[in-house]
């Protein structure tokens, strides 16, 4: 009835119905008892329904403020609740089994986003936030939400680009023109022609990724595609991100597996060199997320959360693999470079590396440690560690979320294709997901198959801007208190003239960006 009442220009009867069955579905939903059931009633009912049509009309009538709170409380809701259990005030006895009263409970509050909480969020994290959604009718819905007090709040609404049929289409057409493959193999397929080197394989080994054009080839061809998605995606808003530094994308569908760094604008400066960028699923997720960095902080003021971690980085690489998958003799390498870095930075931390890497010993190890690196073999759904069979050494999302990591403040995923996975109303769902689930407030992760030699430097640089250390070089790398996004941008613009886009682009920063001083204080 909403949908009807909204196609008739009728508004005001289209809003009532639509809030009347958002209530009803939040009650079915207070019901549910697995994060699997959740996301899929919310992809159902939520995703092509209520709360597009709610953010839609609202938006019609220039109702910005009230079209950006119903298109935030139809996000990641599922997401919000896990990280709402992972705060000490609730027992967790497993990753998806609740008490009806816990979920009830949730559903009457945290999960309601409001105007004030969207301007807290914006002006606390010192950084604008750029929220994408689509519109009942097609169009790419934009907000901006500046980083100042004012908390000034900007939409817009522009249309899909000549030539782009859908956002999977944008997206696929800008991967392709990078060489990379888009998530939807299938898509691949159809886009490609017969002597593509693509096939849409699950994973692809670190060190076997890219072609053999020439970076020039490339840069030409990059460049075209990268401004033509930059117009429709930040032009309409650029003006609105004068002053600022750092910007938070909250996408939307497709656009998770575009690589926003790369965007090119008229002048040929790319994205990642205006601002330091960074992602989350929703504004309700960064909510809970510094919720519960906050309450670690007053658990450890209070000496409730024991004593301070015995390993303050736990770090694999080159796990061993019996033959079933191709070993990474340079995530080895950037293992031990890393160990060396904490090492001098004076902060102590396990290494594990080929058969040691078992996912016995790393599930162990990731327990109580504050900052995670994993240089391995990924996918959309696991990292493989070291295991006589793909069975025994692969850890799922499932595992990763069952976890506590009561402790950890950053996790790297240093392998291919960890920021993929199932594109839902909740987000991203995928490897990424589960760990900041278990409890990491922040996950460096790959949109694509990356190169071992490369992420070997790109990964060795990153920490040596994080940790500098305490003699010898490093030290003048960066200012005390570099957040992550920061020190991600600094790497990449370090390598964008040497690299070509696919090379320097992969990684991205999803959740909250930590400041080197919160490292310290987790400590």
């Amino acid at each position: 009835l909403g949908l009807c009442y909204y196609r008739k220009g009728m508004n005001d009867k289209a809003i009532q119905y639509a809030k009347d069955s958002i209530a009803v579905l939040d009650t079915l939903w207070s019901n549910l008892e697995y994060d699997d059931r959740r996301l899929t009633f919310d992809d159902t009912t939520i995703k092509g329904g209520c709360g597009i049509i709610l953010q839609s009309v609202y938006y019609n009538i220039k109702e910005h403020r009230d079209a950006l709170v119903a298109c935030e409380n139809a996000r990641s809701r599922s997401l919000r609740w896990l990280l709402s259990q992972q705060q000490s005030r609730y027992k967790i006895n497993g990753p998806n089994a609740v008490s009806d009263h816990t979920q009830k409970e949730f559903q009457s509050s945290a999960n309601i986003i409001d105007f004030n909480m969207i301007k807290e969020t914006a002006a606390k994290s010192k950084s604008a936030i750029i929220v994408y959604s689509l519109h009942e009718d097609g169009d790419i819905l934009i907000w901006v939400i500046k980083g100042s007090e004012e908390a000034e709040i900007i939409p817009k609404k522009v249309g899909m680009g000549e030539g782009f049929k859908s956002l999977k289409d944008l997206v696929a057409s800008t991967r392709k023109t990078l060489g990379v493959r888009s998530p939807d193999a299938r898509q691949d397929l159809e886009m490609e022609d017969a002597e593509s080197s693509f096939q849409g394989e699950e994973s692809v080994p670190r060190k076997q990724t890219f072609m053999n054009q020439t970076k020039t080839q490339k840069t030409e061809i990059d460049l075209k595609e990268l401004k033509r998605v930059y117009k429709i995606l930040i032009d309409p808003i650029e003006k609105n991100l004068k002053n600022e530094k750092r910007v938070t994308v909250i996408p939307f569908g497709d656009l998770y597996s575009l690589p926003f760094t790369a965007l090119v604008d008229d002048h040929g400066k790319y994205l990642i060199e205006k601002f330091a960028l960074s992602f989350a699923p929703s504004i309700g997720t960064l909510v809970e997320l510094q919720n519960r960095i906050n309450e670690r902080a007053a658990l450890q003021n209070d000496n409730k959360e024991g004593p301070p971690a015995a390993t303050f980085a736990a770090i694999v690489g080159n796990p061993y693999y019996h033959k079933w998958m191709e070993q990474l003799p340079c995530s080895q390498s950037e293992a031990n470079a890393i160990h060396d870095i904490m090492t001098r930075a004076g902060k102590e931390s396990k290494l594990l590396i080929t058969q040691s890497a078992s996912k016995e010993a790393v599930m162990k190890v990731m327990k109580d440690a504050v900052m995670i690196h994993l240089a391995s073999h990924g996918s959309k759904d696991g990292i493989f560690l070291s295991g006589l069979t793909e069975e025994e050494g692969k850890l799922t999302m499932e595992e990763v979320q069952r976890l506590r990591l009561r402790r950890a403040r950053m996790v790297v995923l240093s392998a291919c294709d960890t920021f993929k996975g199932d594109v839902r109303i909740d987000g991203l769902v995928g490897i990424t997901r589960a760990f900041i689930a278990a409890g990491s407030p922040t996950v460096v992760a790959s949109l694509w198959p990356v190169d071992d030699k490369i992420t070997e430097y790109m990964m060795t640089r990153l920490y040596g801007i994080l940790f500098p250390s305490v003699k010898g070089r490093g030290e003048d790398d960066c200012a005390s208190g570099v957040d992550v996004c920061s020190a991600l941008q600094q790497v990449m613009i370090e390598m964008k003239d040497q690299y070509s886009v696919e090379e320097w682009a992969p990684f991205l920063m999803y959740g909250l960006s930590p400041r080197k001083s919160s490292f310290h204080a987790l400590n």
